[in-house]
């Protein structure tokens, strides 16, 4: 009896059709198992704690630092464009030339000043008056007979011969010695040291001088100034102070007259007409 049940037949058609598309299964090979050195999971590990943190070892310091060695110049560097290395740089003259220019512009004035200063000491040494004392000039000057001179600079030694002249002397730090007759001596500047033949008058216009006159033969003294010392040998005429701080010291004097203050006048002999319009002046026989 022939199956005529309808829904049985698409049943099987259905699936004779499945069986024709489905992909065939992959052959596997010879002894290989699928899924093979897979084991399945035993369930996770029980959690442990890292080991606990250990510090680290101390610092130690390693071989000191040593400079490395100059360089000495490697290879020319190449040109990028493939021209060879760059000319070697030439070095500038300027050096020489500097050295050139120092030896023949400098060094011989320098040369002369070291020269003067080694000379200058040397000519002070010989007189035994040490390195700061003034050089002597074995040439005197002379005023001109019944002239005039004057003189300046600083720490010099010089004779001057007088020649019945007018004779200024305004240097500084000197020593002067003045020989023969004077019909005036004008001791000007400061610290100087003076001796003087003889003399009319003399007369003192700077400060800190010392003056020696050995005969005043009947001369006038006069001391505008301050800080001055006059020792007189012989007589004079008169003796007039006009400044402060000045001291003194004659032989002998006809009129004293002081308008300053703080003088000190010594005469030896006679009995001068005195004249004190300062103050604090000590007048007195000595």
């Amino acid at each position: 009896m022939k199956d005529d049940d309808p829904e049985k037949r698409i049943r099987e058609l259905e699936r004779g059709l499945a069986d024709v598309t489905r992909m065939p299964a992959r052959e596997l090979p010879t002894g290989e198992s699928p899924y093979e050195g897979y084991t399945p999971p035993t369930g996770d590990a029980p959690y442990t704690t890292n080991a606990p943190y250990t510090a680290n070892a101390p610092y130690t310091s390693g071989t000191p630092y040593t400079p490395s060695a100059p360089s000495t110049g490697g290879a020319p560097w190449g040109s990028p464009y493939g021209f060879g290395a760059p000319p070697r740089r030439r070095r500038k003259p300027y050096s020489w030339f500097l050295v050139v220019f120092f030896l023949v512009f400098f060094l011989p004035p320098i040369i002369g000043v070291v020269t003067h200063l080694v000379t200058s000491s040397t000519i002070r040494s010989a007189f035994g008056n040490g390195p700061n004392a003034p050089a002597r000039s074995n040439v005197p000057t002379t005023v001109p007979r019944g002239g005039e001179l004057r003189m300046s600079g600083n720490s010099e030694n010089k004779t001057v011969a007088c020649n019945d002249g007018k004779l200024t002397l305004a240097g500084y730090k000197s020593q002067y010695s003045v020989t023969g007759h004077c019909v005036s001596l004008t001791v000007g500047g400061y610290n100087n040291y003076v001796t003087v033949d003889t003399a009319d008058t003399v007369e003192s216009s700077g400060y800190n001088n010392v003056v020696i006159d050995y005969a005043c033969n009947n001369g006038n003294l006069t001391l505008s100034s301050y800080s001055n010392v006059f020792t007189v040998t012989g007589h004079c005429a008169s003796l007039a102070i006009k400044s402060y701080g000045n001291q003194v010291t004659v032989d002998s004097v006809d009129s004293v007259n002081v308008s300053g203050y703080n003088n000190i006048v010594t005469y030896h002999s006679g009995t001068p007409k005195i004249t004190d319009s300062g103050s604090s002046n000590n007048i007195q026989l000595g």
